[in-house]
């Protein structure tokens, strides 16, 4: 059927409307937005729990919108709502444009300050110092497995900090140049975890370019921008963000790649039924007391999603353990699992207990 130009006319004027009536409920949005900020006076604004809850509820309201448009949509509202309130300072492993990077935009959104600093243990330091308010580090990858270096930030931490949000986002990498074709690289640049997790796709691509290994991802796109004849495994955001063309992408050799981070900081977080707890202890070191720490656990019928050995600084072939649990630190069987550990165990802390924020 053909419209007729004063119908479309007609159609687009109550476009405009309706943009409009949105225009007005986001400005009455933030003005609330305002409010809540005073109510809380110089509270921590950054509520990851009430945000995924927001976001979940909304998604659940439509039939006719694609969940993913919702949760992108209201995940911008509500990070401009959060910055009127009080503006929310971010560290995270950069340059711009690295997974970190995209992290943070996934989790809080764009409307933060993003602070770029080279290693977790920087992302740690950030935060201790109260030079940002979050810090956003990776813990775990599907295919390289945990991430060392922000375990053992984690572990010369001072008390204070502590996770108080998890997300995960999916790895796409693609291999992007300043060059047109595969035909014209020669070198590719990337960190050691892409090269790993293309490997397969590099031998029967690119059997004979040099790999050579970067501190970052982004940082790889940098270099790609600038020499002739090179390309970089790197993130979209990274490619878009210093103009090079994809040449290919989905390379990772396996089909869901993803990393999980862990948003850092001092705020205390509410307890949730959802929520997971992560905690750090050493034992002495004789026979069997891995066993009776990790028992009041098994006891509790408490879920591990998590548990690695990293050396104990300063005693050779003694290990610090890191477990992830399901569960609470406020439910009962929590609390009464960690009382009995800790007379267990030489060491006990409590890393946090958070939600996990979900992306749809």
């Amino acid at each position: 059927m053909v419209v007729s130009s004063e119908d479309l006319y007609a159609l687009r004027r109550k476009i405009e409307s309706v943009d409009e009536d949105l225009l007005r409920l986001l400005e009455e949005r933030v003005k609330l937005a305002k409010e809540i900020g005073k109510a809380k006076g110089g509270a921590f604004v950054y509520d990851p729990l009430r945000e995924t809850e927001v976001i979940e509820r909304l998604c659940s309201l439509t039939e006719s919108l694609d969940p993913k448009f919702v949760s992108l949509l209201f995940r911008e509202v509500i990070s401009f709502c959060r910055s009127v309130q009080r503006p929310t300072r971010v560290a995270c492993m950069g340059p711009e444009g690295s997974f970190s990077h995209e992290a943070v935009i996934s989790f809080l959104g764009r409307f933060v300050d993003v602070v770029f600093v080279e290693n977790p243990a920087e992302v740690f330091d950030h935060v201790s110092k109260d030079k940002v308010g979050i810090g956003v580090v990776p813990v775990e990858n599907t295919t390289e497995g945990t991430v060392y270096s922000t375990l053992d930030a984690f572990a010369a931490a001072e008390p204070g900090i502590s996770v108080i949000g998890e997300g995960r986002i999916p790895i796409r990498l693609v291999l992007a140049s300043a060059e047109h074709s595969l035909l014209e690289v020669e070198e590719v640049y990337s960190h050691p975890q892409p090269f790993g997790q293309c490997r397969n796709w590099l031998y029967k691509n690119l059997p004979g370019a040099r790999q050579i290994p970067t501190s970052s991802t982004s940082f790889a796109a940098n270099l790609a921008r600038t020499t002739r004849k090179s390309a970089a495994i790197c993130g979209r955001l990274a490619a878009e963000l210093n103009g090079l063309n994809v040449l290919d992408e989905g390379i990772e050799d396996q089909l869901y790649n993803a990393t999980r981070f862990w948003l850092i900081g001092r705020a205390a977080v509410k307890p949730s039924e959802r929520s997971k707890t992560s905690i750090l202890f050493n034992v002495a070191h004789r026979p069997g007391t891995l066993f009776q720490a990790l028992e009041p656990l098994y006891k509790a019928g408490l879920n591990l999603t998590l548990i690695q050995s990293r050396p104990l600084p300063g005693n050779p072939f003694e290990y610090f353990f890191f477990v992830d649990f399901v569960g609470d630190i406020e439910s009962q069987n929590v609390k009464e699992a960690l009382d009995v550990m800790k007379s267990r165990v030489e060491r006990l802390r409590v890393l946090g207990s958070y939600p996990q924020i979900k992306k749809l």
